[in-house]
């Protein structure tokens, strides 16, 4: 297909041409759970097969296979790109008070629904109800020109010194779990609100 469709022709790089510049610019490990594909053994720099739930290094014998048929897959590698910062739009992070965590993987934030059902590292309600609170404190203390993940990490660096206490200031609220970072991140990412998220270039 790479031969009858010039690569400046289309519009989707295929990710066994990214995935080690990927790593050596990015420093991002893939783990692939595949079958009955090779065309990552000349890229990959270890190959596992499982066999009758045993699990065996075939790397030398990936890359004799490799060398036997003449694959060019690491030939073709082209450089992953730039990583485009994201930006919240400040005002669509607004809840208006009415935030309710109905269920373990459910938030009701203002008039969307936030759905974090796969996120198998909340394990209590605690944790979303949290979560939802920090999304509150987000939308109050975001500036512009400052990335999500800046965002983010500021918000996380403040939990560190000021604790849980800033996302209920004058209660003791016994109903809030720390979660981590990535849940967090998760949590933005999964806030469909229209417009709330916008790429570098045009974001500013």
């Amino acid at each position: 297909m790479m031969e009858l469709v010039a690569s400046d022709k289309e519009p989707i790089t295929p990710f066994v041409r990214v995935i080690r510049s990927l790593y050596e610019s990015q420093g991002v490990s893939s783990v692939l759970v595949i079958g009955g594909l090779g065309d990552y053994f000349d890229v990959a720099d270890h190959v596992l097969l499982m066999d009758s739930y045993g699990c065996q290094d075939v790397t030398a014998h990936a890359k004799e296979i490799v060398a036997r048929s003449g694959s060019d897959s690491a030939k073709l590698q082209v450089k992953f790109g730039k990583i485009r910062q994201r930006f919240p739009v400040l005002d669509t992070f607004a809840a208006n008070g009415k935030v309710r965590t109905p269920a373990r993987g459910v938030i009701s934030y203002g008039d969307v629904e936030i759905d974090l059902t796969s996120l198998e590292q909340i394990v209590s309600i605690s944790q979303t109800s949290a979560i939802g609170a920090v999304l509150q404190c987000l939308s109050r203390t975001l500036t512009k020109g400052k990335t999500i993940r800046q965002a983010l990490q500021d918000f996380d660096s403040t939990l560190d010194t000021s604790g849980l206490e800033i996302l209920a200031p004058g209660q003791f609220h016994g109903g809030l779990t720390r979660a981590r970072l990535f849940e967090l991140g998760a949590a933005v990412n999964r806030f469909r609100k229209e417009g709330s998220i916008k790429q570098d270039e045009c974001s500013r």
